[in-house]
């Protein structure tokens, strides 16, 4: 009998652990959050559990949503989770001393992220796709969308970079000639201040 009861609790506590999830609505799309990422807050339409995990929809800003993980990423592929088509990056995180994910997939007519540690889609961030509705993105269109998002990232950060360095340098011209000024007013001050302890 005890073996019995035994075996009984143990069944259920796996069954707990593998069936353990809860539900949150993101973008009005519902994912079922496993066990390992339950406890997080949703909030601004984002679902996040500390540092460790987070979902939100980035249809409205793909080109910021993606361009640093593309551009940082140490490995990339795309691939189809039942009729979603999903790029997936990983990258050494130094802030999490290891791997790091980010899935990029079509969920209806909205693109989401999926952040987690690792350097693999699980079985967990499988099923989460999976249970999301069917995207109503094209494959094509979908990938043309992050490749053309990446492309005006770059080209943004180009152009900031350009900006930032021709500031950098106008304002070290400025102060320069500040400088000059500065030192061309001290001295003839001095040139006064001479002048007037000869006369004195």
């Amino acid at each position: 009998m005890k073996k019995f009861l035994l075996a009984l609790t143990l069944t259920l506590l796996l069954l707990g652990c593998v069936f353990a999830s809860s539900n949150v609505t993101v973008n009005g799309v519902d994912f079922e959050i496993p066990s390992k990422y339950q406890g997080g807050e949703l909030k601004n339409d984002m679902y996040r559990l500390d540092n460790d995990f987070s979902i939100r929809c980035v249809s409205d800003n793909v080109v910021n949503a993606i361009g640093l993980w593309a551009e940082e990423q140490d490995s990339s592929e795309d691939l189809s989770i039942d009729n979603h088509p999903v790029r997936h990056f990983y990258q050494y995180s130094k802030i999490h001393h290891g791997n790091w994910s980010h899935a990029y997939f079509a969920s209806g007519k909205e693109i989401y992220e999926i952040t987690w540690p690792g350097e693999k889609i699980d079985n967990d961030i499988e099923k989460l796709i999976k249970n999301t509705p069917p995207s109503k993105i094209d494959e094509d269109a979908f990938y043309d969308t992050l490749d053309k998002s990446y492309e005006i990232y770059k080209t943004q950060k180009i152009y900031q970079l350009n900006h930032d360095g021709e500031y950098n340098y106008n304002d070290a011209k400025h102060q320069s000639q500040y400088k000059q000024i500065e030192k061309q007013e001290n001295k003839k001050f001095n040139e006064i201040l001479l002048t007037y302890h000869k006369n004195n």
